[in-house]
């Protein structure tokens, strides 16, 4: 079906694939793999007609109707679903981070209308059984803007899916889904694969596959190979550590900017919703300095809601009982007092996090700033442990680098270093090796693991057992309000 001949791509005007060539059959079903910014996205973003090539050529041979092109082929036929929704009538809307949170906001795009405009009908049967599958029928009425990142992707696809593509094109199809979602996803593309005439190709990072994906294609630096698929994890031994700069070990050693307090967190009896939707019900958390807790639960039961409250981000902070460093939140706490003292990074904040003159040294230095609009001059120390931070990445290059040019994956680890940099008293990490690649991961948790003290406050969500450091020292499941 397709055919690619010594293809090279550039993302700006940085090379990303070089002499790439393979052939995908008519009903191959393939899974796109490689590290961080090896040029998965690239390629799908060529396959569909999105980047142009540098070099070669790609092939699709298919049957053509008669005064049919086939760039009207593959508007009709290919459908893509990405990190981000490129819908125009969500996009059309002005988005700003926390409105998820605000129940009042003006948006009037709910789930229902949203797939209406993308042709979905509510008295098509096929519609329905597709929306029932993936559990979708329940959040018809929800406003668009509301979903957690699990269930927006879970919408983008069965968003993919109602155009009833010859080809899909799923690029990192499982980032934000709990294990069921996972699992569910997987049966319904291996349904789908059977009863229509359908392409699948995956491209990202994955624990498990669909059985209809049979072929694996890994992309390199020289080109790419195709062979049978296999997990890209990478086992936690010994000789798989990597070292850490003793200036890192000792800078994160040194707590003395921190506040004196015993109690980190309390939340009593919160409860959190919208006129379409409760979140949390008399939910009451207690966490002493030094403790470590992973949160767990499904998609939608409420993690990101409660990061936003702890972080401020939620307007309804202010309206129930938080007391954060042993302050009780809407006494003397503002937002600016509250945020200096947290180190922050969730699915949200990456998804708007896009201003385009921004490098990525650029973006880790604001994790010492109060605010966008207090920026000081970083001690000699501070301008340090950044540069070593990037050297025990393995991402000295993309320093200078504007960060709307990285990859997700780019982003996402950039976005890691920031919410670490000025050694907070208490992370808060929603899902923070989303779209990482193993090694990178590794990276990301081995250092977690070896910096933080006995001292350190964190809370660890994740829909992955095997992301969780060892240093946690509680966890906790959110159960879904039905």
């Amino acid at each position: 079906m397709i055919e690619l001949t010594q293809i090279s791509l550039y993302r700006y005007q940085n090379q990303v694939l070089r002499n790439v060539s393979f052939c995908i059959s008519h009903g191959e079903h393939v899974v796109i793999s490689g590290r961080n910014g090896v040029g998965k996205t690239s390629l799908l973003d060529a396959i569909k007609g999105r980047l142009p090539l540098r070099k070669g050529r790609i092939t699709f041979n298919i049957d053509l109707e008669p005064d049919e092109t086939i760039f009207d082929w593959k508007r009709k036929y290919i459908q893509s679903v990405s990190f981000a929704d490129s819908n125009r009538l969500f996009l059309n809307k002005e988005r700003y981070y926390q409105q998820r949170f605000h129940a009042f906001d003006s948006d009037d795009i709910s789930v229902s209308e949203y797939l209406a405009s993308l042709g979905f009908e509510s008295s098509n049967s096929e519609h329905l059984r597709l929306i029932h599958r993936f559990n979708i029928a329940q959040l018809l009425p929800v406003s668009r803007v509301k979903l957690s990142s699990g269930q927006t992707r879970r919408l983008l696809i069965i968003a993919a899916l109602l155009a009833k593509p010859k080809l899909l094109l799923l690029d990192n199809p499982y980032v934000g889904l709990d294990e069921s979602n996972r699992h569910l996803l997987n049966q319904l593309l291996d349904e789908i694969s059977q009863s229509t005439e359908i392409t699948i190709i995956l491209a990202g990072f994955y624990t498990s596959l669909p059985s209809c994906v049979r072929s694996e294609i890994i992309l390199n630096s020289t080109g790419a190979i195709k062979g049978e698929p296999k997990s890209e994890m990478i086992a936690e031994r010994p000789e798989n550590r990597p070292s850490i700069d003793p200036i890192i070990i000792d800078y994160f050693r040194d707590t003395d900017h921190w506040p004196i307090f015993q109690t980190c967190l309390s939340l009593d009896q919160i409860s959190i919703g919208y006129p379409d939707k409760q979140i949390l019900k008399d939910f009451s958390l207690h966490i002493n300095k030094g403790e470590k807790w992973t949160i767990l639960g499904e998609n939608g039961a409420g993690k990101s809601t409660l990061i936003g409250l702890i972080s401020a981000d939620h307007p309804q902070a202010y309206t129930n009982d938080i007391i954060l460093f042993d302050q009780s939140r809407g006494t003397i706490q503002n937002i600016w007092d509250v945020k200096e003292k947290i180190g922050f990074l969730s699915s949200e904040l990456h998804a708007y996090f896009h201003d385009p003159e921004w490098t990525c040294y650029d973006i880790v230095r604001q994790g010492y700033y109060v605010s966008m609009y207090a920026r000081r001059t970083l001690s000699a120390t501070e301008e340090g442990i950044i540069e070593a931070v990037f050297r025990y990445f393995k991402i000295s290059a993309l320093r200078t680098q504007k960060y709307s040019q990285c990859s997700t994956g780019e982003q996402r680890i950039v976005l890691f270093m920031r919410a670490i940099i000025k050694n907070p008293p208490i992370l808060l990490l929603d899902e923070p090796f989303q779209c990482l690649d193993s090694e990178m991961a590794l990276r990301a948790k081995f250092l977690l693991e070896s910096i933080l003290t006995k001292d350190h406050s964190m809370i660890f969500i994740t829909h992955y057992q095997h992301e969780i450091p060892s240093i946690m020292t509680h966890d906790f499941e959110l159960k879904t309000i039905e």
